[in-house]
């Protein structure tokens, strides 16, 4: 962990310490101004670090323990009178070990222990219920004003979010198979700009992303989309439950700067950066693309330009980062078609494949991670052949088959150096601690495609491939296309791409003994879409920092104060939301966070400056309010709703209800607090 690292943990520590802290203020202020006698002001839970009391100071622990050595009985034995002629506060204000919430005690009133009241007048339960109302709903409301005032702050300082522009589309999403209300021969594409989200105008990709995730079952979300010709188009598009978040979502990626990402995304962009160049590069994470080919770019999407005029040959591109120009050259793929295996569920973790009229390349080590089980055991370049009973597994298949696998060993065969090598691959949580790439290099095909799901009105429908008569099998090595020799696939695309009634594949075994051929069909149209690919690099845009668009008030306190005031609605209203989602089980308890999650994500956060991190702690302040006036025992909201109760029967619920339903409560929120500590620490460990 680095020091910016533990600094960014400290500071949302720190973050969440004050949103707690100003809840119980508020619940503490209240109860002073109703003359309720208060015994404890807590922040954190466990036990004491440090203490203060007027009269006594600070003191390690509890300065109780000073007040019994010095007067011979606690403070709370002492009557008023006592305290006065001693000279102590009635409250002793403390630090717990713990930072996960805080307490006020008062006289007469113990969470979790309804009958512990009191006969003295200053008593909890002897004040006024009106005044009682303020003291249970003070912490939610300055939590709601502590919100309000950040959010106002942020936005006067202008908080950064991704901009509201498409770049990647999921493969097989349901963005991606969605064709226009107007046109059904428009879809999404990269660069298009979200203009308005279910009517909404839309500020940030982050509203595209909420609508999807907060949509009801089966029901669209309707995007207006302004295309590159400035053309505008309506998408009623239906989201789908991702395996990888477990939210509904439609399946749109933020569009990409040219910015490396950083901070936690390090490891990843460097392991990227490793497999992008020609030769040895300078080029580091936080590092900016200027220019590619001798062309100004400014997003990815226009470095993509670039690299499709490049026509398979290098790109020359210049970095900056502060210090000056890095130059280096990036090597260029060819880019294939994109094909949709039958029988795949929706939400494998791979439901598509790459390659050409269903044929397949193998699978191959590009890079393997520091951490990963099979650092010995696997090398750079090995080319996967078998895992398990898998034989030459296409990357799709490879990816859900391991998915699929409990932790252990798999028996594995790999292509190293020209010669097949069995090796046991360690298995952990679905994954072997590589980075996997195509072989577009190996002129091996994997277990071809013999049908595929295509698109057709706006529908998928199966349809057979051009080889589904042709005899291909996975493993065999191909050597010509009509008589024409081949030996990567990029000379394969070529050959397939022009126009012929009859092709002809001439294939051999793993070892070149046996020699066969494999005859089918291409329409004209099908030889043209070869013809129509293009090129791709190992930079994609997910290795590039979002495009930005900056909400700001633009120095104007009262615009400030009124995004400030819409921004906390806003978030009221998701609060609910997520929790009837929760309900509906759109949004699945996995995604629930604790104390340790918040942290994570706060620590993340930070990296993108104090006016997002405030954002932040906004949220999570508006949260906390809701949450906490939930009409359930223990928290406020309970409480509350146990005085509206008593204010008109004219007593109390009875003691006996109160303690069941404090149990049910503590048991309510036990049972929570395990699942999100559980949510927290399987998210570390992944």
């Amino acid at each position: 962990m680095t020091l910016d690292s533990l600094f960014h943990i400290l500071l949302i520590i720190f973050g969440f310490g004050l949103l707690i802290g100003i809840h119980e203020f508020g619940h503490f202020i209240a109860a002073k101004w109703a003359g309720i006698r208060t015994h404890v002001f807590a922040i954190g839970m466990g036990p004491t670090v440090v203490s203060y009391r007027r009269g006594i100071g600070f003191c390690i622990n509890s300065s109780e323990i000073k007040v019994k050595e010095r007067f011979g009985k606690s403070s709370t034995e002492m009557s008023d009178d006592e305290l006065k002629t001693n000279g102590i506060s009635e409250t002793e204000y403390t630090l717990k070990l713990l930072p996960l919430g805080g307490f006020v005690s008062m006289l007469g009133q113990e969470d979790g222990k309804p009958d512990a009241v009191s006969n003295d007048p200053r008593s909890y339960n002897n004040c006024a219920i009106g005044k009682r109302m303020v003291v249970v709903s003070a912490g939610v409301v300055l939590n709601f004003l502590l919100a309000a005032l950040f959010f106002v702050i942020s936005f006067q300082m202008g908080v950064k979010f991704e901009a509201p522009i498409i770049g990647d589309i999921k493969q097989n999403s349901p963005a991606a198979v969605t064709a226009s209300v107007q046109d059904a021969d428009v879809y999404l594409s990269s660069g298009d700009v979200v203009r308005s989200v279910n009517g909404k105008q839309a500020d940030t990709f982050t509203d595209i992303q909420i609508a999807g995730a907060m949509a009801k079952p089966n029901e669209a979300v309707l995007l207006e989309v302004e295309k590159e010709n400035g053309k505008l188009y309506s998408f009623d598009i239906k989201p789908q439950k991702s395996t990888d978040t477990g939210l509904l979502e439609i399946g749109l990626y933020p569009a990409s700067s040219l910015t490396l990402r950083g901070g936690q995304s390090t490891q990843s962009v460097d392991l990227i950066l490793k497999s992008a160049f020609a030769e040895e590069s300078h080029v580091q994470s936080g590092m900016t693309m200027s220019s590619a080919n001798g062309n100004a770019v400014h997003t990815w999407n226009e470095f993509n330009a670039v690299v499709q005029e490049s026509n398979g040959e290098t790109v020359h591109t210049t970095w900056e980062n502060g210090n000056g120009l890095t130059e280096a050259t990036l090597t260029i793929s060819p880019e294939f078609q994109i094909l949709r295996p039958t029988g795949v569920p929706q939400t494998a973790p791979q439901n598509y494949e790459h390659g050409i009229i269903g044929l397949v390349p193998l699978v191959k080590i590009s890079s393997i991670l520091e951490s990963s089980p099979n650092i010995n055991a696997l090398q750079e370049g090995d080319v996967i052949l078998a895992v398990g009973d898998k034989a030459f597994p296409r990357m799709g298949q490879l990816r859900n088959y391991l998915a699929l696998q409990p932790n252990g060993t798999l028996p594995s065969k790999v292509l190293r150096n020209g010669t097949e090598v069995q090796v046991n691959l360690q298995l952990s949580s679905g994954k072997i601690g590589a980075m996997l790439v195509n072989a577009w290099e190996t002129p091996i095909f994997a277990s071809p495609l013999l049908t595929q799901l295509v698109v057709n009105a706006g529908a998928l429908v199966v349809e057979e491939t051009p080889i589904f008569d042709s005899h291909i099998k996975g493993g065999e090595r191909f050597t010509s296309v009509n008589d024409s020799p081949v030996s990567t696939w990029l000379e394969l695309r070529k050959q397939l791409s022009n126009p012929t009634e009859q092709v002809t594949i001439t294939c051999t075994d793993l070892s070149g003994d046996n020699t066969s051929d494999a005859i089918f069909s291409m329409t004209d149209m099908q030889s043209r879409s070869l013809s129509t690919l293009g090129w791709s690099t190992p930079l994609v845009n997910q290795a590039f920092e979002p495009l930005f668009v900056t909400r700001s008030s633009e120095g104007n306190p009262v615009k400030a104060i009124s995004m400030g005031f819409e921004e906390t609605v806003d978030m009221v209203i998701m609060t609910y939301l997520t929790i009837d989602r929760l309900m509906r089980r759109t949004v699945g308890v996995e995604q629930l966070r604790g104390p340790i999650g918040i942290i994570h994500i706060g620590s993340k956060i930070a990296d993108r400056g104090m006016s997002y991190l405030l954002f932040f702690l906004a949220i999570i302040s508006v949260n906390l309010a809701v949450l906490n006036f939930l009409p359930l025992p223990i928290v406020d909201g309970g409480l509350f709703l146990y005085l509206v109760y008593e204010k008109f029967v004219g007593k109390p619920p009875s003691i006996a209800f109160q303690n069941a339903a404090a149990v049910f409560g503590l048991c309510l929120i036990g049972m929570l607090f395990v699942v999100t500590f559980y949510n927290d620490i399987m998210r570390l460990i992944g």
